[in-house]
C-alpha cells in the first residue's frame, strides 16, 4: 500500500475462486468469491482502506461513413468520405464492496480481503462479437483500489441463471401452402405441420423437432431442411449494425407422402374443392388428422443441437439484441419455386441441467481458501482481433500471499447492486468512454406510464413487477388497471416467451377484479403462437369463468380450442 498514485511502493491483486462450471463462468444468481491481496513496502500512519466494485456493462460500436465538401480553390468542390466510429455503454450491473480498513501499515505488511457477494439472478451471459470495424460486447469487471490509489481490474464471465424448467412446446396446427411457380402459377398446394417439443433450449442442448406433409401439388419435394438462425442487433446512437448466422442445421427423412400427384389428381381435387362437396371436406379432414397424428406418433423426428460454442443467450437490452428463430423449409424441385416454410421462434440461454448440478454440489458457506493458481480467461465467443478493445489479463496472486493478515470476509447481497441504466454514446476510434457518474436510483412514482417505461428498461421485465408488487403503495396501479392498460403491460415485455408469465404475474395482482376481459386482452395481445401457453395460465385466475365460459372462447380458432380443452376443463373444477 502507498500514498502516492503513481508510487511503486504497493500491490494490490485479486484472485477469484474458480466457478462451479465448466466453461469457467459464474452463474447469475450464485456466489462470485474471491480475495484482494494488498502488500505494502512503507509504513503508512493513517488509516488506508481498501474499497471494491463490481461492473457489468453493455459495449457498443458501429462504424460509419460521412461524405463531406470542401472548396478546391477554383470555385467549385470537392467531395470527401472519412470513417467515423459512434460508441456506447449502458450499465447493467454495479455494486459497491467495502473490503476494510487497516491503521498503522508497516512496509511488508500483507493483507487479505476475502468476500463474497451474490450476483443478482437477472443478469445476462457474457458476450462479444464484432463486425465491419464495431463490436458489441456484454462484460464484467472486478475493481479493486487502495484509496483510490494502485487500482486493479479483472474480467470475469457470467452465464445467465439456468432456464424455467417449464417447458414451452410450440405446436404448429396442420397448415396449407400454395406451390407456385413464379409466385403466379398454381401446381398444387401441401399440407404440413410440426412440433417443438421445447422452445427454450440451453446452449450445448438438443431441439427436438416433429414434422409432417402431405404433398398435394405436381411438383417433386427434392428435400425437407431446419436450421436455427442467430441475429445480433446492436447501435451506437443513431447508427446501427448486425449480422445473421445459422448455428445449427439438419434434414428430414424423405417419407411416402412427399411423393407428388399426377395432373389429373390435382384436376380432380381443384375441382372438389370449387364445389366443396363432402368428399373434399371429407379428404380435407383426413389430411388433417393424418398430419397430427404422424407428429404426435414421432414419424419423422430431427434432434438438432445448438452449439454451445457459437450460440448467445437469447437477450433484448438497449444498445444489444439477440434473437433466435427456427426455419423449416421445404425446398420444390424447379426454379422460381415458392418453398413453404415455418417460422418459429426460440429462446436459447444456459441450460436448465446447470441449476439442478449446482444445486447439488451446494454453496460455499464461508469464503474457501484461494489456490494459487491463474484465474482462467472469460469463455464468451471471442472477438477478432481490435486494438483498440481493452481486455485486461487477470492478474496472478503474489507468490507468498499465505503468510498475509486475512480481514473478516465481506459478504454483500444482491438487494444493494444498482441492475439497469440508461444508455449513453460518444464519437472516437479509442473507444475511451466518458465518465459516467452513478447515482442512488431515485424512487419510482408508482403510475402506469412509470410501470411500462421500468418494463422496458428492466434487464428483466419479471423480476422489476415482482419488486413493485412486493410494495403496498404499487397496489392502486395493479388493483385499479383495465384491460386494455394490462394489454399494454404485456406488451411493453421486449422478449415474447416471459409475456406469459409476465400476464399471470400481474392477474395474480388483481385478485377478484381479474375477468374474462383481462383474459381476452390478453390473448389479443401477444403473439398467435403463444395464446394456448397464455390462456393455460390465465384461465385459473379467471373469475367469472362459468358465466363468461363462451365469451372466451369465442376468441379461439378450432384448433385453439381442441389444445385447450383439457385447461378449461380443470379451470371450471378449481373454480366450483
Amino acid at each position: 500500500m502507498g500514498n502516492s498514485p503513481s508510487s511503486s511502493s504497493g500491490a494490490l491483486s485479486i484472485v477469484l475462486d474458480p466457478p462451479q462450471t465448466p466453461n469457467a463462468s459464474y452463474i447469475a444468481g450464485r456466489t462470485l468469491s474471491g480475495s484482494v491481496f494488498a502488500r505494502s513496502t512503507s509504513n503508512v500512519q493513517s488509516p488506508v482502506r481498501v474499497e471494491a466494485y463490481i461492473t457489468g456493462k453493455e459495449r457498443t460500436r458501429v462504424r460509419y461513413t460521412e461524405t463531406y465538401t470542401t472548396s478546391d480553390g477554383k470555385g467549385g468542390t470537392r467531395t470527401h468520405t472519412r470513417t467515423r466510429y459512434r460508441n456506447a455503454e449502458r450499465s447493467i450491473y454495479r455494486v459497491t464492496v467495502n473490503l476494510g480498513a487497516v491503521n498503522d501499515v508497516q512496509a511488508g505488511s500483507q493483507f487479505r480481503f476475502p468476500f463474497q457477494v451474490q450476483l443478482p439472478p437477472d443478469l445476462p451471459s457474457s458476450m462479444s462479437t464484432s463486425r465491419n470495424g464495431g463490436y458489441c460486447m456484454i462484460n464484467y469487471k472486478f475493481k479493486a483500489h487502495v484509496s483510490n490509489h494502485h487500482k486493479v481490474e479483472q474480467l470475469f464471465n457470467v452465464m445467465s441463471a439456468p432456464l424455467s424448467m417449464q417447458p414451452v412446446p410450440n405446436l404448429i396446427p396442420p397448415i396449407v401452402k400454395n406451390v407456385e411457380i413464379c409466385g403466379c402459377f398454381n401446381r398444387g398446394s401441401i399440407t404440413m405441420g410440426a412440433r417443438v417439443a421445447n422452445t427454450r433450449i440451453g446452449r450445448g442442448e438438443t431441439a427436438i423437432i416433429d414434422f409432417a406433409c402431405k404433398n398435394q401439388s405436381r411438383q417433386r419435394i427434392t428435400k425437407v431442411e431446419v436450421d436455427v438462425k442467430q441475429e445480433v442487433h446492436w447501435s451506437a446512437g443513431h447508427h446501427r449494425e448486425y449480422y445473421k448466422d445459422v448455428i445449427s442445421y439438419r434434414l428430414f427423412n424423405r417419407t411416402e407422402r412427399w411423393g407428388e400427384m399426377t395432373k389429373d389428381e390435382v384436376k380432380a381435387m381443384q375441382q372438389s374443392s370449387k364445389d366443396k362437396t363432402l368428399s373434399y371436406r371429407d379428404r380435407t379432414q383426413q389430411t388433417l388428422q393424418m398430419i397430427h397424428t404422424a407428429i404426435f406418433d414421432g414419424d419423422n423426428r430431427v434432434l438438432l443441437n445448438i452449439p454451445a460454442d457459437r450460440a448467445f443467450q437469447t437477450y433484448h437490452g438497449s444498445l444489444i439484441q439477440i434473437s433466435h428463430r427456427m426455419k423449416i423449409k421445404i425446398v420444390m424441385d424447379g426454379s422460381c419455386m415458392s418453398n413453404p416454410t415455418i417460422k418459429i421462434p426460440l429462446q436459447i440461454g444456459t441450460p436448465t441441467s446447470y441449476g439442478a448440478q449446482i444445486a447439488s454440489q451446494g454453496q460455499p458457506s464461508s469464503p474457501p481458501v484461494v489456490s494459487a493458481v491463474a484465474v482462467p480467461m472469460p469463455s464468451a465467443p471471442p472477438l477478432q482481433s481490435e486494438p483498440e478493445i481493452d481486455l485486461a489479463t487477470p492478474s496472478a496472486p503474489p507468490a507468498e500471499w499465505q503468510g498475509a493478515v486475512t480481514a473478516s470476509p465481506v459478504v454483500v447481497g444482491y438487494s444493494t447492486a444498482v441492475v439497469g441504466g440508461t444508455a449513453t454514446d460518444f464519437d472516437g476510434e479509442n473507444g475511451t468512454a466518458q465518465a459516467t457518474a452513478f447515482l442512488p436510483l431515485a424512487d419510482v412514482v408508482p403510475s402506469l406510464n412509470n410501470l411500462i417505461n421500468e418494463i422496458k428498461y428492466a434487464v428483466s421485465p419479471k423480476d422489476t413487477i415482482q419488486k413493485y408488487l412486493s410494495q403496498t403503495k404499487w397496489d392502486p396501479v395493479f388493483i385499479n388497471m383495465t384491460p386494455i392498460q394490462y394489454s399494454s403491460v404485456i406488451k411493453a415485455v421486449a422478449i415474447e416467451f416471459d409475456q406469459p408469465d409476465i400476464a399471470a404475474l400481474v392477474g395474480s395482482a388483481k385478485g377478484a377484479n381479474f375477468t374474462h376481459q383481462y383474459v381476452i386482452a390478453a390473448i389479443r395481445v401477444v403473439s398467435d403462437w403463444l395464446r394456448t401457453s397464455t390462456l393455460t395460465k390465465l384461465l385459473p385466475l379467471c373469475k367469472d369463468l362459468h358465466q363468461s365460459l363462451e365469451k372466451i372462447k369465442g376468441e379461439l380458432t378450432d384448433w385453439e380450442k381442441v389444445c385447450t380443452q383439457r385447461d378449461f376443463e380443470q379451470a371450471l373444477a378449481m373454480n366450483n
